[in-house]
């Protein structure tokens, strides 16, 4: 799969002028740059309050489960393991959009600065 630096919408080359195309493409690309390392740096944070609270329930839930039985440590320990397993896998971040995007960016961008996008925003 080609990276975004790669990318180009599909456009009619009879209605652009190449050196224009040009420019306004990598304006664009320089925008949805900025766009995937915001979302990047945000997904990083959120997975990681993620994995903190699912640590902290887990612990939670084994110190009330062992409470009365003399293993309240290595039920604490447990559920910490199993809130943050739980956790690292309830990430619901979807390859599309991480994908997409910022593709989906530079094709809204380009059509803004009035290139008709032939193929499905994102996907050229």
């Amino acid at each position: 799969m080609q990276t975004l630096q790669e990318y180009r919408p599909v456009v009619d080359p009879a209605k652009i002028r190449p050196a224009k195309f040009e420019a306004d493409l990598e304006h664009c690309r320089s925008i949805a740059l900025k766009v995937e390392a915001e979302y990047k740096q945000r997904q990083e944070k959120e997975m990681q309050q993620q994995l903190v609270a699912g640590i902290l329930l887990g612990a939670l839930v084994g110190a009330a489960a062992g409470n009365h039985t003399g293993y309240q440590g290595d039920y604490i320990a447990a559920g910490a393991a199993t809130g943050a397993i739980a956790a690292a896998g309830s990430g619901d971040y979807s390859d599309d959009l991480v994908t997409y995007g910022p593709r989906r960016v530079v094709d809204r961008c380009m059509t803004d600065r009035g290139y008709k996008i032939l193929t499905d925003p994102g996907r050229a």
